[in-house]
C-alpha cells in the first residue's frame, strides 16, 4: 500500500477523530554532485562500493580540508558525511604514512558504525593501513595493543580522550606528534553541560598537541543548526569554514502533524488524549501494514512502557518477536545487535529514545513517530530523518503533547517548516565545569601564563583558587597535587554524584543501572516510584543517599508515579539589568542564583491515561543549584492594573514564567528539562518587587540566561502568542499549565498573563 493510501485508510477508520491536523508534502530532491580529483585507488573503492559520484557538500569538504582549513559540514541525516572526512584521512596516511588521525564521537554506537565503515574502504584498496577503535568496554589487552600497535587511525570516545589520552600522553607521543586530522563527530550534540566539558577537553588536546609539535586540523560534523560557525568555533576554539549546501538526494515524504483529541476523565473534565495511546496505535498500524518503523520517545521509561504495551498488542499477529526497544543503559552488545537487525530487516519495529537520533548506521526506515515533540526543530528533523529509503516514499508522524510548544506548532505548522533551527549555546568559562580541566591540564603539562590562549583570561583566578584549596603546586609552572585529577571529573555533567540500581530477588542482589545522576534519581527514583527496565516495572523500596543505591524490587504495577517538585530562588550576584524597550519601566535582569528544589511528594497516574490515582508526600533532602538566571522585575502598577480587572496577578506571573519556559527552545537547543522558573509577586532580593525568573538548569549556568536575556524581547513575544492563541478560555496544558510544577498548577490566570504580557510589549490592552 502506497502512503497516500495508508493515510487515506487510517481516515476513513473508526478510530480516526480528525487527529491529522497538517500534512506537509517534502517534494523529493535530486542529488547534486561535483567533481574533485582523488587518489585512483580511493576512484576504485568507491566503485567498488557502488559510489559513481561524489555530493557537491563531499567535494567541497575535500578541497577546503586540502586547503589546510578547520570545517564544519551542516547537512542532513544520511548525507554522506563519513567520506568527507574518510576521504582526506586515507590521502594523508597513504602519502605520509607516519601521519595519523582521531575520529572523536559521543557514542560508542557510532565509533562501533564508523570503524566498519573505515575498514571497508581500507579493504577495499587493499591498503595496509592500521585502524583501531579504543573504548572503555575493551580488555586492558585490548587497549594495550591499540597503544603500542602504532596505529594510524583511532576512534575513540571524549570519555578515553579524558582518562587516557591526555592523562598518559606520553605513552600516546608518537600517535600525537604526528596528528594531522581530528574528526568531531555529530558535533552538534556537545551543548549545555556536555558541550562546555567538550569545549574544555579539546582545549586540553589542542594545547597536548601543540607541546608536541602537531597541528591538527578540525573536521566537524553536524546536524543543522542556528549557528554552526559561532558554536564550532566555541567548540574547538578555532575559526572554522561552515559547508551548508546539502547535495544529497531524498524521496518524497508525507510528514503528518497528529493532534490526539480530548475526551472526559472521571471527575467530567475534558483532557486531551495522551500522545502514549495515539503513537502506539500508529506505531502498531504501521508495523502491521509492513513498514519498517521507528518511534522516538521522550524518556527511558516512556521506550519501556510503549514496548511492553506494542509487544501486548502484536502478540496475536505473530509480530511481538519484530520489535524491540532501544535507549541509553543497555549492554553495548545489546544495542549493537537491536542495530544489526535493523540494518539487515529482521526487525520491523523499534521505539527508542533520541540515542538513535545520532548518525549510527540503521539503514533507511520507511516510517517514523514522534512521541511528543522533541523539543527542538534539530532534533525532530533528525528524527524525520531516519525515515526514508533512497528515492522511496516514507512517511513521519508528529504525535503532539498537550503543552504549550507541542500545541503551539500544531496551531501553526507552517511556522515548523518556514523556521531556521534553533542556536546550540555552550559556557566554556563555566567555573564549575572549568576548574576541574585546569587542574586536569597541569596534571598533563604544568601550566603557565602562556595557557590563557586555551583556558581565556579568567585563568589566574581559577589558578589562584586552586593554589588557595593545595591542589597546585609549583612557581611560574604549576603541577596538580593529586596523582589523579582526571577521576573527579565527569565530562557529561558537572558533578560525579550518580546512583545506582540494584534489584533484589530471592536474597540475590542484582545490577540494573549505574550512573544515574542525583537530579535524575530525585525525581525518578524516588521511594515509591515505578521505574521501569527492559520493559519490566520495578517498584522503588529505598533510596540510600550515603551508598548513592537505590534498591527495586520487581512489581506488576499497573500504574506509573510523578514527582511533585518545590521551588525557591535566591539573587547572589546581579551581572547586568535594562529596562524592557516596549515598557521602560519594567526592568530585565541577569545574575548569579541559587535555586534550592524539594521532591515534596509523588503522584500515581493509571497506564494509558492521566488519571490520578492517588497523590502521596515524601521527606527528602533538597537538591541546591548555583546557577545564572534571567528575570524580569515588574513595578507595583502592573499589580494594580490587574487587581483592578479582578484578576489574579500571581496566577498571571505564574502562567507566564511556564508559558516562557514551555516557549524557550524556539530559538535555543535547550531541552525542556535545560531551564526552570520560579515566579513570586514580592521577592525579597528585589526590594518586594514581583519577579518571573527563568533559570539555567545547570550549576554554573551553560548559556541559557545569558542568551535568553539577549533575546527577552522575542521571548515575551512568542510568549503572548502562545497563550493568546490557545482556544481555551481559563489556561490549559496547551498553554500555562506544566507538567513539572510543584504548586500543582495552582493558582494560573490566563487572562491576567496576557493582561502583563501586553503591557510588558506596549501592545494594546
Amino acid at each position: 500500500m502506497s502512503i497516500s493510501g495508508l493515510l487515506q485508510s487510517i481516515k476513513s477508520s473508526r478510530s480516526y477523530e480528525n487527529q491529522i491536523v497538517h500534512i506537509e508534502d517534502i517534494s523529493q530532491r535530486q542529488p547534486e554532485h561535483a567533481y574533485v580529483e582523488l587518489k585512483p585507488l580511493i576512484n576504485y573503492a568507491l566503485d567498488q562500493m557502488g559510489i559513481k559520484q561524489l555530493y557537491c557538500h563531499q567535494a567541497e569538504a575535500i578541497m577546503h580540508v586540502r586547503a589546510g582549513k578547520d570545517i564544519v559540514l551542516v547537512t542532513s541525516t544520511a548525507s554522506g558525511k563519513s567520506l568527507s572526512y574518510m576521504i582526506p584521512i586515507f590521502e594523508m596516511v597513504m602519502t605520509y604514512p607516519k601521519a595519523t588521525a582521531l575520529y572523536i564521537a559521543p557514542l560508542n554506537a557510532l565509533v562501533n558504525d564508523q570503524l566498519k565503515s573505515f575498514l571497508e574502504l581500507r579493504d577495499e584498496m587493499g591498503i595496509d593501513a592500521n585502524i583501531s577503535r579504543y573504548v572503555g568496554t575493551m580488555s586492558d589487552d585490548e587497549k594495550r595493543e591499540v597503544r603500542y600497535g602504532n596505529p594510524q587511525i583511532i576512534l575513540t570516545n571524549p570519555e578515553m580522550i579524558h582518562l587516557s589520552f591526555l592523562p598518559w600522553n606520553h605513552i600516546w607521543k608518537r600517535f600525537l606528534s604526528n596528528l594531522k586530522f581530528i574528526v568531531v563527530d555529530e558535533s552538534h550534540y556537545y551543548r549545555g553541560v556536555v558541550g562546555s566539558n567538550m569545549a574544555n577537553l579539546l582545549r586540553r588536546l589542542n594545547r597536548v598537541c601543540t607541546y608536541y609539535g602537531a597541528h591538527p586540523r578540525y573536521i566537524c560534523c553536524s546536524a543543522t543548526i542556528g549557528n554552526p560557525g559561532e558554536h564550532t568555533a566555541a567548540l574547538t576554539g578555532r575559526d572554522v569554514t561552515v559547508i551548508d549546501k546539502d547535495g544529497s538526494g531524498r524521496g518524497h515524504q508525507k510528514f503528518v502533524f497528529w493532534n490526539p483529541p480530548f475526551y472526559v476523565n472521571e471527575q467530567g473534565f475534558s483532557i486531551r488524549r495522551s500522545t502514549f495511546g495515539e503513537s502506539l496505535s500508529l506505531f502498531n498500524r504501521f508495523i502491521q501494514y509492513g513498514l519498517q518503523t521507528i518511534a522516538f520517545t521522550r524518556s527511558r521509561q516512556a521506550a519501556e512502557r510503549m514496548y511492553v504495551a506494542s509487544r501486548s498488542s502484536l502478540r496475536e499477529k505473530g509480530l511481538t518477536e519484530k520489535i524491540s526497544p532501544y535507549r541509553a543503559g543497555y549492554f553495548g552488545k545489546e544495542r549493537e545487535e537491536i542495530e544489526k537487525k535493523l540494518s539487515d530487516g529482521s526487525l520491523r519495529g523499534v521505539i527508542s529514545t533520541n540515542a538513535l537520533e545520532l548518525g549510527i548506521d540503521i539503514g533507511g526506515l520507511d516510517a517514523c513517530i514522534i512521541d511528543g515533540y522533541p523539543g527542538t526543530v534539530m532534533s525532530t528533523r533528525q528524527q524525520a530523518g531516519r525515515a526514508g529509503r533512497g528515492s522511496g516514499e516514507s512517511i513521519v508522524a508528529l504525535v503532539a503533547g498537550s503543552n504549550a510548544l507541542d500545541q503551539y506548532y500544531m496551531r501553526y505548522p507552517k511556522e515548523f517548516f518556514e523556521r531556521n533551527c534553533e542556536e546550540a549555546v555552550l559556557n566554556v568559562s563555566n567555573p564549575y565545569i572549568q576548574t576541574g580541566h585546569v587542574l586536569c591540564a597541569a596534571k598533563e603539562i604544568p601550566l603557565t601564563r602562556k595557557d590563557e590562549k586555551y583556558f581565556g583570561s579568567g585563568l589566574s583566578r581559577i589558578i589562584e583558587l586552586l593554589e588557595g584549596e593545595g591542589l597546585l603546586t609549583g612557581g611560574d609552572s604549576k603541577s596538580a597535587v593529586d596523582p589523579n585529577p582526571h577521576g573527579q571529573v565527569s565530562i557529561r555533567g558537572i558533578d560525579r554524584d550518580a546512583y545506582s540500581i540494584f534489584a533484589f530477588n530471592g536474597g540475590r542482589r542484582i545490577p540494573i543501572e549505574k550512573d544515574i545522576e542525583k537530579s535524575l534519581a530525585f525525581k525518578e527514583a524516588f521511594e515509591g516510584a515505578i521505574y521501569l527496565h527492559m520493559g519490566t516495572p520495578y517498584h522503588v523500596s529505598r533510596l540510600d543517599h550515603e551508598k548513592k543505591e537505590i534498591h527495586v524490587e520487581e512489581t506488576k504495577a499497573e500504574y506509573y508515579t510523578r514527582a511533585l517538585v518545590n521551588s525557591e530562588i535566591f539573587i547572589k550576584e546581579r551581572y547586568t539589568g535594562k529596562n524592557l524597550p516596549s515598557c521602560m519601566d519594567a526592568k530585565a535582569g541577569l545574575g548569579a542564583v541559587e535555586v534550592v528544589e524539594k521532591v515534596t511528594g509523588y503522584k500515581k497516574f493509571r497506564y494509558f491515561s492521566e488519571t490520578v490515582l492517588g497523590e502521596y508526600a515524601l521527606d527528602m533532602p533538597g537538591l541546591s543549584l548555583e546557577t545564572v538566571a534571567l528575570w524580569i522585575e515588574l513595578p507595583d502598577r502592573f499589580t494594580d492594573l490587574v487587581y483592578k480587572h479582578d484578576l489574579d496577578f500571581a496566577g498571571g506571573i505564574h502562567a507566564i514564567e511556564h508559558a516562557m519556559i514551555a516557549m524557550y527552545p524556539l530559538r535555543l537547543l535547550a531541552d525542556r528539562n535545560d531551564v526552570g522558573g520560579v515566579s513570586t509577586p514580592n521577592h525579597i532580593d528585589l526590594n518586594g518587587k514581583c519577579g518571573i525568573f527563568v533559570y539555567d538548569g545547570h550549576r554554573g549556568g551553560v548559556g541559557y540566561a545569558e542568551r535568553g536575556y539577549e533575546i527577552i524581547t522575542e521571548i515575551l513575544e512568542v510568549t503572548l502568542k502562545a497563550i493568546e492563541g490557545c482556544p481555551c478560555s481559563e489556561g490549559c496544558p496547551s498553554c500555562i499549565q506544566s507538567p513539572k510544577c510543584g504548586n500543582h498548577n495552582n493558582p494560573l490566570d490566563k487572562h491576567a498573563a496576557i493582561m502583563i504580557l501586553h503591557e510588558l510589549l506596549g501592545k494594546p490592552p
